[in-house]
Parts: structure tokens; C-alpha cells; sequence
């Protein structure tokens, strides 16, 4: 049994448990509430086009007009359940944030496409990109972990704006429950660490897992995000949150997952 003060690796989950996960992830990338059954205001593909449309965009061309914008961050921020920002005694400085992308969030992902940034990890690009950015959605006197920072904001957001890089899905609910710092600047870079190494060690089973096709993601995007992981960092993070008793989904969900693990000994043993 782990102390009061280590923390909780990522589980080596069961197929049943990475199925219902997956059967969870397709409701949200369809537009429906995994938990209710009932229909979302906007699906996890819409949230791909709207942020990682306009990053891409900048990635390619400084002189594009595209960019993230407040409504699309507030488009996010109901989606995700993540009102809790604006209990803080420091507003969420969105304009601040918008302006700050390209020198920051942006930076760090085109140094780590263009490979002109060498770092030690994978999953350090995200970290990185994270810290930067998310200190600019408050005004700070001076950029410190000491400071205000919004990291489940910048982090819920990179995961959609940079689908190819190694952005896990981080929530204060999680960290919680995995015993990380309660300051979420802290906690980042362990737990991206944790969560990759989650990811390895649930590789084989994993590789069962197809990312639905697009309807209105680009095709070159969609295919970055394919090949960097993005739908198995996705079921992985709800495969957390359900171990953890953090979300439920539907009896209907939950049967249907079963059925899915039931087959995947066929689908894995396909040439």
C-alpha cells in the first residue's frame, strides 16, 4: 500500500475497463453526455476544429488571421466543467492568454516539431508548453510556480490544439486522487510523467482502439492526431476518471463496453 505521500501509479487496466472507456470517448466525440445519455452542446471533435484549426494554421503561416479565440476557450471551459476558474480572487485573462499563444504554447510545439528543441522526455514538450502559457491567463506581478497559474485551462485546451503532441488531460479531481500537489503548476510535470508511463503500460491492450473517422476534422489533422496517440491518451484519461469513481457512464455504456472487450481477442488477433 502506497503512504500518505507517494503517489498513485496509472493501473494496468482490463479490457472491460478500457473498453467502457472507449464506448465513453465515441459518446463525446459524437456530441452525447457518457453520464446522461443526453446530448452535448458541442462534441470532442468540434473542440479539435475549433483549436487545432486555427493552431495549425499559425504553425504553418505567421500572417494567418486564425486564431483561438475567448468564445471558443468559454465553448471549453462550460464543456469541460471547468467553472470553478472563476471562483478565483484573480480573473481569467483571456485576451492576456490569446496574446501570449504564438510566444509561448506555440513556440514550444513548433520547436518540438521542427526538432529544434531537444528535451529529455516526450511528454516534457507538453509540460513545457503548459507552464508557459497557462501563468498568462492571469496577471501575474512575475512569472513563478508560485504564481497563478490556470493549468487545467491551458492543458484541456493544448490537448485539443496539439493533438499530435504528448498533452495527457490533466484535472484537479485526478491529481487528487493520485496524490499530486495540490498546486496544479506542481503537479503538471509528474503528472505527465505518470500518465505516460500509464500509457506503456497499457500499450498492448491499447492498440485495440480505432479513432473514429472525421466529419469535420481535416484530414491532415486528424491523421497527426491518430498517429500521435490522441484517442488513446483520451480513453485513458476516462478510463482514470471511472476508475477513480470521478464519472459514471450509463448501464446502457456499460454493457455495451462489455460486449466490445468480449470481441477484442478477435480484432487483436487480426493480421
Amino acid at each position: 500500500m502506497p503512504n500518505a505521500f507517494s503517489h498513485i501509479p496509472v493501473p494496468k487496466f482490463t479490457a472491460n475497463q478500457l473498453a467502457l472507456a472507449e464506448v465513453c470517448a465515441i459518446e463525446l466525440w459524437n456530441g452525447f453526455d457518457y453520464q446522461t445519455g443526453k446530448e452535448c452542446d458541442i462534441s470532442d471533435e468540434d473542440l479539435l476544429v475549433m483549436f487545432a484549426v486555427p493552431t495549425f494554421a499559425m504553425y504553418r503561416s505567421i500572417r494567418t488571421r486564425q486564431i483561438i479565440t475567448e468564445l471558443d476557450m468559454r465553448e471549453l471551459i462550460r464543456a469541460a466543467q471547468l467553472k470553478a476558474l472563476f471562483r478565483s480572487t484573480q480573473a481569467t485573462d483571456f485576451q492576456g492568454a490569446i496574446a501570449a499563444y504564438r510566444a509561448t504554447a506555440l513556440a514550444v510545439y513548433s520547436g518540438w516539431r521542427k526538432k529544434k528543441l531537444k528535451l529529455a522526455n516526450v511528454y516534457d514538450y507538453a509540460t513545457q508548453a503548459i507552464l508557459a502559457w497557462s501563468v498568462k491567463f492571469v496577471n501575474n506581478s512575475k512569472v513563478s510556480l508560485n504564481g497563478n497559474h490556470r493549468v487545467p485551462l491551458a492543458c484541456r485546451i493544448l490537448f485539443f490544439a496539439m493533438p499530435d503532441m504528448m498533452v495527457f488531460n490533466f484535472s484537479n479531481g485526478l491529481a487528487k486522487q493520485m496524490r499530486f500537489q495540490s498546486r496544479p503548476q506542481a503537479a503538471i510535470p509528474v503528472f505527465n510523467k505518470y500518465l505516460y508511463e500509464g500509457l506503456q503500460l497499457n500499450k498492448a491492450l491499447l492498440r485495440n482502439l480505432g479513432m473514429p473517422k472525421p466529419t469535420t476534422l481535416p484530414e491532415d489533422i486528424w491523421i497527426k492526431a491518430n498517429n500521435g496517440d490522441w484517442w488513446q491518451r483520451r480513453v485513458l484519461d476516462l478510463a482514470l476518471l471511472l476508475h477513480f469513481g470521478l464519472v459514471s457512464a450509463t448501464p446502457q455504456l456499460q454493457t455495451k463496453g462489455r460486449q466490445l472487450a468480449a470481441r477484442w481477442p478477435t480484432i487483436k488477433a487480426k493480421p
